[in-house]
């Protein structure tokens, strides 16, 4: 008897008039409009979503190849390469968690890893996370295309997915493997500014004395900034290396921890 009543399928007691609700698909607003909510999208990778636009790609980003499905990761030895490809529900690792800043053009970008280093390109096209600072080979042009980014190195080429899991600006054409999903969980609305404008905030001076802060240690209780004249930092800014020239700035005074 008790088979029997385990066979029948419970179900909530019908009145007369009652009317038959109409489940509602739930959608999400874009800035095209509303889109059907993607579950198997959510389930795979939680609250990260595919950048559309440039002002989309700001803080925490993932970069995800296109055909594995699997992230890039920051490795120990300062490499980088492809991790596994995670389970649904499963979010990624702190490894594969980069970090997006804006570069000196409306269309470029740097990647900061979770080791607090820059990705940089080298001229043979490996990509190596060491860098303290943003210069030529540590932004990427970013370009959009059908669903999917491709990613430009200062080397002319396109940052490619091996099948050993290795990954480097190698790629001449666009193909299957230079294909990068980059995803964000940040706020769609919320608008990016670009390196160039920010530096436009204040003058050279203003911004290596805020730059210097985050790296010079307080011995003396006193903040020691170059002597140096200003009109370096003016004319390399105007060539796209205000980084690089406030870094050469810093390695000149002894009490920056990073640069003794």
């Amino acid at each position: 008897m008790s088979t029997n009543y385990e066979s029948v399928k419970s179900s909530k007691l019908k009145f007369k008039g009652d009317k038959k609700k109409r489940k509602r698909k739930r959608q999400e607003e874009t800035k095209g409009g509303s889109s059907t909510w993607d579950e198997d999208e959510t389930a795979r990778h939680r609250v990260w979503w595919i950048v559309r636009d440039i002002l989309d790609v700001k803080g925490s980003v993932l970069l995800e190849d296109k055909v594995s499905t699997s992230y890039v990761m920051a490795c120990e030895d300062a490499t980088v390469a492809l991790g596994d490809v995670r389970e649904q529900h499963e979010g990624p690792e702190n490894a594969e968690i980069f970090t997006a800043l804006p570069g000196s053009a409306a269309d470029k970008l740097a990647i900061k890893t979770g080791y607090d280093k820059f990705l940089s390109v080298a001229l043979d096209g490996s990509i190596s996370g060491r860098s303290e600072a943003i210069g030529t080979r540590e932004e990427f042009q970013i370009s959009f295309d059908d669903g999917f980014q491709v990613l430009k190195g200062c080397n002319g080429r396109y940052v490619t997915f091996n099948t050993d899991g290795s990954i480097g600006c190698t790629s001449e054409e666009i193909k299957e493997n230079n294909k990068v999903l980059v995803r964000t969980r940040g706020d769609k609305e919320r608008k990016v500014e670009t390196l160039a404008e920010k530096e436009k905030r204040g003058n050279v001076r203003e911004y290596e004395t805020n730059y210097v802060k985050m790296y010079q240690k307080f011995q003396d209780k006193k903040l020691k900034i170059s002597t140096n004249c200003v009109k370096d930092l003016k004319a390399a800014r105007k060539e796209g290396r205000f980084h690089e020239e406030m870094l050469d700035r810093r390695e000149k005074m002894k009490s920056d921890r990073y640069c003794m």
